[in-house]
């Protein structure tokens, strides 16, 4: 069972990341819109690199806060390896959820990206509280 101070402080974290990978997928959107004329091509490499970014934010921010692991060394990169895999599936789904949402739904490139945040948020708590760092939830 997780404990609800660090379920407090992965939502503290959970909120800054957000507004952090958004911000830098905001900004990326419209870096790329005004250098490429595919505006699918600017909103896609703007949440790839978006998301490059804003995981290792998140990593640090959730070692070193959420759940205050000690590792360093090679259990330290363990972890970075856990946590990217984590962070591979929900990019996954982001690639999948960002095209549905701007050409399927209609939205904006800008709405279908907080969209895809939100959907993500669940698979990412689940994926660090139970296998990132499972060994500084036992201590």
């Amino acid at each position: 069972m997780v404990p609800l101070g660090v379920k407090i402080r992965f939502l503290l974290v959970g909120v800054w990341n957000t507004l952090f990978g958004y911000g830098i997928f905001w900004l990326l959107d419209d870096l790329f819109s005004a250098r490429t004329s595919s505006r699918r091509v600017a909103y896609m490499s703007a949440m790839i690199f978006s998301n490059i970014i804003a995981v290792l934010n998140s990593f640090i921010c959730h070692k070193a806060f959420t759940f205050r692991s000690k590792e360093r060394g090679g259990a330290m990169f363990l972890e970075l390896v856990r946590f990217s895999a984590t962070y591979v599936l929900t990019f996954i789904l982001s690639l999948f959820l960002l095209p549905l949402f701007v050409e399927v739904g209609g939205f904006s490139p800008k709405v279908g990206g907080a969209m895809v945040l939100l959907s993500c948020t669940v698979v990412s708590y689940l994926g660090h509280s139970r296998f990132s760092f499972r060994k500084a939830q036992a201590a």
